[in-house]
């Protein structure tokens, strides 16, 4: 059992199609506070506008804005996953988010990505202010958000056909280390250190 969140106070970092395809793949609920097309697309997704209750195995996707009433989730999560992007603000947005929850769990995943150096970049700048973080980065690829406007997981796209196996081949293996930190005994995660 466990609590995820992927919380950034910076849109357009790709927290929904993460979100969305974990919770289908773990068949965990999805609940938010920003609207989305996640809600007409799987049926354990919840929409709360005012106060988002606190569930286990849920994965909680906070939209690009603060949110008084998202701090008791945030506090109780297992884990807090925080996208960035490739750019100063995106940057300063996720330092200041961690550094309030930095007793927490946290994995930051640099997200559409064009080069593995613009990763580093990134994991060198965050690892400036905190040097044990754990750090991860996915491809600027359309596997989440094609999986998400088909309702389906990564996993699920990826593994409809050999061709789609072909295509999301990189991006897949770049998803699946998110995927892989929670056992199915459980779910739990484990720290990633590389």
């Amino acid at each position: 059992m466990a609590i995820i969140s992927i919380a950034s106070t910076k849109g357009g970092v790709g927290k929904t199609s993460l979100a969305f395809s974990l919770a289908k793949d773990l068949d965990y609920r999805y609940a938010t506070n920003d609207m989305s097309v996640v809600l007409q697309k799987y049926k354990n997704a919840r929409y709360y506008p005012r106060k988002i209750p606190l569930y286990d195995n849920t994965v909680y996707d906070f939209g690009g804005f603060d949110a008084e009433h998202s701090e008791e989730i945030l506090r109780n999560s297992d884990i807090i996953l925080v996208p960035t992007t490739n750019d100063a603000n995106s940057l300063m947005k996720s330092l200041i988010f961690i550094q309030k929850y930095k007793e927490k769990t946290i994995l930051v995943f640099a997200n559409m990505i064009d080069h593995p150096s613009d990763a580093q970049t990134i994991r060198t700048k965050i690892h400036e202010h905190f040097p044990n973080l754990a750090f991860t980065y996915l491809r600027r690829t359309k596997l989440l958000k094609n999986a998400l406007e088909f309702g389906m997981s990564a996993t699920e796209l990826y593994e409809s056909t050999k061709h789609t196996q072909h295509r999301y081949k990189q991006a897949y293996a770049d998803y699946y280390k998110i995927l892989s930190l929670f056992t199915t005994d459980g779910l739990y995660f484990r720290a990633p250190r590389s």
